[in-house]
């Protein structure tokens, strides 16, 4: 037998090279729209500063405490603070916790509640005081509780070098330190709590009205000439001189009236 040929493997038939894929393309976007521009923000000015917060400052510089409770249970303490709104210039005297504590016992409790008010508005003049102005004062000084005439709140002040008492009429009192000032407000401190005079000194009464005039009396005359008076006989023997004197032949009767009258 012919030998066989040697049999050929079969090779597996080649594949065609891959070819690359194409890349996937990408998801649709959806477009937002464009953020707005924000306009730059611009600092405001700072406004002018408020007045003096007056509970503030006495707290700071203790030893007020009783003060500040009456200007909180009178309400004076938005007077003030509206006052100053304003612009007004003001000065206070504000009594020392020891100074309420010297007070006769059951002094501050005794007042009504008006009382404790016009306490508080005894302490307030209406003008602002340097220590240095208090020497030019014009005395008596007018007070935010009223009048100064009267009897009412008068309030002087004298100075000696840098000393400034100050006298009601009831109580003197000294300045001891100052608690604050900015030529709006001062405060100073006083050793005594000042006592108003209309507290404890009635009111002077009225004065009377004016009498009425007198009637002027009848002024006797000044002439001490002598005045001669007619007898009524002989001004009733008148007709009979003029008829001697009229009628001729009378000329006796005449004559005899005349020695008569004389």
């Amino acid at each position: 037998m012919a030998p066989m040929p040697p049999t050929q493997s079969l090779a597996p038939a080649s594949l065609p090279p891959a070819q690359p894929s194409a890349p996937a393309s990408p998801p649709p976007t959806i477009s937002s729209p464009p953020a707005p521009i924000s306009s730059p923000i611009v600092a405001s000015a700072p406004g002018p500063p408020g007045p003096p917060n007056v509970i503030k400052i006495l707290a700071k510089a203790g030893s007020c405490s009783t003060f500040i409770k009456l200007l909180q249970i009178t309400q004076e303490v938005s007077e003030i603070t509206s006052l100053l709104n304003n612009s007004n210039r003001i000065t206070m005297f504000v009594p020392s916790d020891g100074a309420f504590l010297n007070l006769k016992t059951g002094t501050l409790n005794s007042f009504s509640d008006q009382r404790k008010a016009e306490l508080v508005k005894f302490h307030v003049l209406t003008r602002y005081f340097s220590l240095l102005q208090f020497q030019t004062a014009s005395n008596p000084l007018q007070t935010q509780a009223g009048g100064t005439t009267n009897r009412e709140f008068p309030i002087n002040i004298t100075t000696n070098g840098t000393a400034v008492d100050i006298a009601t009429g009831i109580v003197n009192a000294s300045v001891t330190s100052t608690i604050f000032n900015d030529n709006q407000l001062a405060i100073y401190q006083v050793d005594k709590v000042l006592l108003p005079l209309q507290f404890f000194v009635p009111p002077l009464p009225p004065a009377p009205a004016p009498a009425p005039p007198k009637p002027k009396k009848d002024v006797p005359s000044t002439d001490s000439s002598p005045v001669n008076v007619v007898p009524s006989d002989a001004t009733s023997l008148l007709p009979h001189i003029l008829q001697g004197i009229v009628y001729p032949g009378s000329f006796f009767f005449f004559s005899l009236c005349f020695e008569y009258m004389s």
